[in-house]
């Protein structure tokens, strides 16, 4: 069952979807929860396991303007992981999926608060 929030999200989302061409990306945008994850660290004594559960919500941003002739529609996405055992974040991290309808590419982008960060394309 969605919260009032949720369900306010999605229609804003929702519409934004309409006036903009997501292309490829416009199935992504929505809150997707998954419970199975398990983190596998390798130990000096053999490795530690921790199940998680993570939540990504992925929000529709329009459309931009890059160096007056690229147009890139933008989703903008943050993915947070918590431990089951208490709940607390191990992982958080925050990003961009980009799509250039005119040259058939897309993009993403992330950065990860322990000094990580990515830029990738493809067509």
């Amino acid at each position: 069952m969605f919260s009032t929030f949720e369900q306010n999200l999605k229609s804003i989302m929702e519409a934004t979807v309409v006036e903009v061409n997501y292309g490829p990306l416009k199935e992504l945008i929505g809150v997707w929860k998954g419970d199975k994850g398990m983190d596998i660290a390798p130990e000096s004594d053999g490795v530690e396991e921790n199940p998680y559960y993570e939540t990504i919500t992925i929000t529709a941003d329009g459309d931009l303007t890059n160096a007056e002739s690229q147009v890139l529609s933008v989703l903008h996405y943050r993915r947070i992981v918590r431990r089951k055992s208490n709940d607390g974040i191990f992982h958080d991290q925050t990003g961009y999926w980009m799509w250039d309808e005119k040259n058939n590419v897309i993009m993403h982008s992330l950065n990860i608060p322990r000094a990580v960060s990515l830029l990738a394309g493809t067509t």
